[in-house]
């Protein structure tokens, strides 16, 4: 009657974390365009569908913890300036078409 036990409701979110991981395209990452630097934690390319530089957490997650997350936008900073060859961008970092899964986009302002 309503009563769902622990383990069911266990394996059903882990069921779902595993099905977003598979359906998820920056997990997939089989377009790879221009990438300009890959690390053991993320990797910055361009994003095939607005063909400016990207970072993309390597793990399917939206929560790094601070030091990853400095040095990632540092990267995407240094990668966005040879890029757009001037300063007059932004780390956008708010997640558009995939909300679950952490990446930013360099974007002219």
């Amino acid at each position: 009657m309503g009563y769902v036990p622990i383990d069911a409701e266990y394996n059903y979110l882990k069921k779902k974390e595993v099905i977003n991981k598979v359906m998820c395209d920056l997990c997939i990452l089989e377009d790879k365009t221009n990438t300009y630097l890959e690390t053991d934690k993320f990797i910055i390319l361009d994003c095939d569908s607005c063909f400016i530089p990207m970072a993309v957490w390597k793990e399917h997650t939206m929560t790094i913890d601070s030091e990853d997350e400095r040095l990632m936008e540092e990267s995407l900073v240094k990668v966005a300036k040879q890029f757009y060859k001037h300063d007059n961008f932004k780390i956008d970092k708010n997640q558009r078409a995939i909300p679950d899964h952490l990446h930013w986009h360099s974007r002219l302002v």
